[in-house]
């Protein structure tokens, strides 16, 4: 986990993500970019499917629907994968 500049903000941080499991759905595909420049997006609580740190972070901010349709675009585009069928029961 990223290491703040101010203390709250590492709380606020690990509180975040306090709940969230980490089951990858598959391997990093990007083995020969660094580790720091490929990040986890969690799909629901548990599933974590690797995406580009830039791509990830291309949305940000407090607007958490807007980053999650834009990383599930990415995903779709990225890996031609449909994760709504694919993670339905």
């Amino acid at each position: 986990m990223k290491k703040h500049r101010y203390p709250e903000a590492n709380r606020r941080a690990r509180f975040k993500k306090r709940n969230l499991g980490y089951i990858p759905l598959f391997d990093n595909p990007y083995p020969h970019y660094d580790v720091r420049s490929v990040d986890m997006h969690h799909v629901n609580g548990m599933i974590c499917i690797p995406l580009p740190h830039r791509t990830h972070m291309l949305v940000k901010g407090r607007n958490s629907e807007k980053h999650k349709q834009h990383c599930l675009y990415m995903i779709q585009k990225l890996y031609l994968l449909d994760l709504d069928s694919l993670l339905k029961p």
